[in-house]
């Protein structure tokens, strides 16, 4: 299997983090009120979780025949077959239908869940692609 692919994702992941975490020490007034800042977070998490969407197809279409036919069953199915650990997965079916939220109803966004995920679920990225890369040095 073709890694780059998966790796540039991987990478992008981290980058998108990166900036996510530069904004944690703000308050929620502080991130509230600045509309660049909100409009960045808001794309780096739906950059971030796309690429993480992304590698799990690619690695769903490498390992089994059945890949889902909807965002939020891909990382349920990577626990199935032993990818990442199952409490994670679930974490990222939320982090999926917040994409969701972000792509398609940015209308009805409510700005203190984009600070909940940046003060609580950035660590589920990272440890996606940590589970990636430690499945991908497996598979080498």
């Amino acid at each position: 299997m073709d890694t780059t692919p998966i790796v540039a994702r991987l990478s992008t992941i981290a980058n998108c983090v990166n900036a996510l975490r530069e904004l944690q020490s703000l308050s929620y007034n502080e991130f509230a009120s600045d509309h660049v800042l909100h409009s960045s977070a808001e794309r780096d998490f739906q950059v971030a979780i796309q690429a993480a969407l992304d590698i799990a197809s690619m690695l769903l279409a490498e390992y089994t025949t059945t890949v889902p036919e909807d965002y939020a069953s891909l990382f349920s199915k990577l626990a199935e077959v032993g990818i990442v650990p199952p409490d994670l997965a679930y974490k990222l079916v939320g982090m999926a239908k917040f994409r969701n939220i972000l792509v398609h109803m940015y209308l009805q966004l409510d700005l203190k869940r984009v600070y909940s995920y940046l003060q609580h679920n950035l660590g589920d990225l990272e440890l996606f692609a940590q589970y990636v890369s430690e499945y991908l040095t497996r598979a080498a």
